[in-house]
């Protein structure tokens, strides 16, 4: 690149001091002083007879036109030159009266043009110089197509296949001065590219293996948890504590049943998680909202009869995590509502707290986020987010809503089942 810069440079400081050559160079004078003298002997041996006398003259290289007295052109020494001419001292013409008895009755002028060499010479220049500039674009082109374009499409064509994730095709050195070590870059991109990729694999093995240890070791208490409260909720006298020992029972049986999707969900994979909505009756919303308020914070709760499309299962988790985070965040009573919008069943469950800020509000459902007025709490940030997934997951959507100090309302819309 640098050369080419160089070589521009100098055609046009060329150009520039030809031209000055050019203009600063004498034109050559066109009239021969022997011919000049023997042209104006002989026509002034045969005045008026002026046509005759040039024609002895034949093969004469200095241009003259024979004037009358008036100026009109009488002859002229070759075609082309058969006009009346203004006698012109800036072209440097030279011209002899033809005297008659004292008296002038025409003039020879010699023509002397120094403008036209000079803008035949300017002509020439500018022709030459223009293809000189027209070949030197040829070459920059085929220059920029071999050691810039064509790399530039290598090097996009390497950055297509590591954006389609495939980092299995080196793009090698490119033949540039301009891209050749950068082009080695890509190679050293692609590698540790590579590398993470690999500790990323080795990391996720691990993870997994991690959890799958931790759910074996999970799975023994819980069982043994849910064998005493089943046993209990069958020998005990008191209805009370039947249902409280049932409360158990139930929370233990969803426990394993999370603990057993735990290998494939792992919060950060819930594409894996098998959801099947299917036609359900609105008794069945309305049982996994009660299982999940063991603390029994809601007041009323009635749902109209329907038939919605969930899935029971995921419809508890959803249940589960908003009810808990009631619990944790607000720890009042909850107030839920139903009715019917559109196609869809709306529930809204509602508590008393502190709610959260409102610019908060629409990060609630994403992955890892915690509202400020949360800070103080133990939490993962992942109940609403995997809570709007199940939703989404099941034709519905969800969404958070608060007045800060005053209320915390989530919002479930079901699709209804025609």
């Amino acid at each position: 690149m640098k050369r080419f810069i160089v070589i521009t440079v100098s055609l046009y400081l060329a150009a520039c001091v030809s031209l000055c050559y050019i203009l600063a160079a004498r034109p050559q004078n066109k009239i021969k002083n022997t011919e000049a003298n023997d042209i104006i002997f002989t026509v002034r041996k045969y005045w008026p007879n002026a046509e005759q006398a040039v024609s002895m003259m034949q093969g004469y290289e200095t241009d003259y036109l024979v004037t009358d007295a008036d100026g009109r052109t009488v002859v002229a020494s070759r075609q082309g030159l058969d006009t009346d001419y203004v006698y012109d001292f800036i072209h440097k013409d030279y011209s002899a009266d033809i005297l008659v008895d004292g008296k002038i009755q025409g003039r020879i002028i010699f023509i002397n043009s120094e403008d036209e060499d000079l803008k035949r010479k300017i002509e020439v220049w500018a022709i030459s110089f223009l293809a000189v500039l027209f070949l030197k674009d040829i070459l920059a082109f085929l220059y920029l197509k071999k050691h810039v374009f064509g790399a530039v499409k290598k090097m996009n064509d390497f950055a297509s296949q590591i954006a389609k994730g495939n980092l299995d095709i080196p793009v090698g050195r490119i033949d540039s001065g301009a891209f050749g070590a950068f082009s080695e870059s890509f190679d050293i991109m692609r590698e540790e590219l590579l590398y993470a990729r690999k500790m990323e694999q080795e990391a996720d093995k691990q993870r997994r293996e991690v959890i799958a240890s931790i759910s074996h070791d999970i799975k023994n208490p819980v069982a043994s948890i849910q064998s005493i409260a089943e046993y209990q909720s069958l020998t005990t006298d008191s209805a009370e504590l039947r249902r409280e020992f049932e409360t158990i029972a139930q929370k233990t049986n969803q426990i394993s049943g999370m603990i057993g999707n735990l290998h494939t969900t792992m919060l950060n994979e819930l594409e894996r998680l098998q959801i099947r909505p299917e036609v359900t009756e609105s008794s069945a919303i309305e049982e996994a909202l009660r299982q999940a308020d063991f603390r029994k914070r809601i007041k009323e709760l009635v749902i109209p009869e329907c038939l919605v499309m969930a899935d029971r299962v995921r419809f508890l988790q959803v249940a589960d995590n908003i009810i808990s985070n009631s619990y944790k965040y607000a720890d009042t009573e909850i107030e839920v509502r139903c009715g019917f919008e559109g196609e869809f069943l709306c529930i809204s469950i509602k508590d008393f707290g502190k709610g959260v800020k409102k610019k908060d509000e629409i990060f609630l459902t994403q992955k890892y986020f915690r509202g400020q007025n949360a800070k103080e709490k133990e939490g993962s940030g992942m109940g609403m987010y995997i809570a709007e997934y199940l939703v989404k997951s099941m034709g519905g959507r969800l969404l958070c809503q608060s007045e800060e100090s005053a209320w915390f309302e989530v919002r479930v819309w079901l699709a209804l089942a025609f």
